[in-house]
């Protein structure tokens, strides 16, 4: 009768995927930079200078930096969540207008060897 309580318990556990390491890795989820670092000159993708990039940032609308993450999607007071999108994209084409590009996690992180390309400083 133990051993069949082992068994059930064992089929119950391995339904949970409990025995996997690391459930759902995905190394573009989990070693993805912020998304600042996704925003590069044209020029010098890998290279972009990082303090101007964050003042145009600035002229171009962000108020906020989270540690990499920008405000782009965040509904401040008196914001509806419309506003909040024309701002995002305001935002967005402007650094396009300055010359940035955005890397998205696939072109950031080397999914197949999970370390980062190098692309996105």
């Amino acid at each position: 009768m133990k051993v069949l309580y082992l068994l059930m318990f064992g089929a119950v556990l391995s339904a949970c995927n409990t025995f996997n390491v690391v459930p759902g890795y995905s190394p573009y989820v989990s070693l993805a930079p912020p998304q600042i670092q996704g925003w590069q000159k044209a020029d010098t993708v890998g290279r972009t200078n990082v303090d101007k990039r964050w003042q145009d940032f600035q002229s171009c609308g962000v108020k906020k930096y989270f540690d990499g993450n920008l405000d782009l999607t965040v509904v401040y007071p008196d914001m509806t969540v419309e506003q909040m999108s024309k701002r995002r994209k305001k935002i967005e084409s402007c650094m396009k207008n300055k010359g940035y590009v955005y890397l998205g996690a696939t072109e950031c992180v080397d999914g197949k060897n999970n370390k980062l390309t190098g692309l996105c400083n």
